[in-house]
């Protein structure tokens, strides 16, 4: 049996606070004058830190949602997305900026990207707070990235272990320890 630890923090939450107000003010430059009429779509549950944070950051009125999907099954990706809880906004003719946590094989962000699209949303961005893709999977760009992380099992900051180390302010590598 194995037992979760937290390992070596890698983003103190000085770093974190210092990277959100960077790519917040980076999309209000982009969207200065159409920043009420942007969609932030958060990706549940990884990204309601990150969201919430890069949304104070933005400041102004702002439309939100969210969505949940699935593609994880304890430390490891199942590799298939599901839709568990949908937008109740609609898209059509809006850009949309899809919030995550982290990007690791890009999956799942590509799978939302083009449901979005295909919904007839004007354009869609993506907004991560980490970025893991040393080994890319899907190769698309990524509109703002807060910083590159390295290929561990990292939590804290919306990323998880079995739904725990979610809530922590700062990023750690996570251990899993024989007992």
């Amino acid at each position: 049996m194995k037992r979760a630890q937290l390992g070596t923090t890698v983003f103190t939450a000085a770093q974190i606070s210092q990277m959100v107000a960077r790519v917040a003010t980076e999309i209000q430059q982009d969207y200065a004058d159409q920043i009420s009429e942007v969609i932030f779509v958060g990706v549940m549950k990884g990204a309601y830190l990150w969201m919430g944070d890069l949304l104070r950051a933005i400041g102004g009125d702002v439309q939100m949602d969210y969505l949940r999907v699935g593609s994880y099954l304890n430390d490891g990706s199942t590799g298939e997305v599901t839709l568990l809880d949908d937008l109740r906004l609609d898209v059509t003719g809006k850009t949309v900026i899809l919030l995550d946590e982290v990007i690791d094989s890009g999956l799942t962000l590509l799978w939302l990207k083009e449901l979005l699209q295909a919904r007839g949303a004007e354009a869609v961005k993506i907004a991560v707070a980490f970025d893991k893709r040393q080994t890319q999977q899907v190769a698309f760009p990524v509109d703002y990235i807060g910083a590159s992380a390295p290929n561990d099992f990292l939590v804290g900051y919306g990323m998880d272990y079995n739904d725990h180390f979610r809530n922590l302010s700062y990023i750690a590598t996570l251990d899993l320890v024989e007992v």
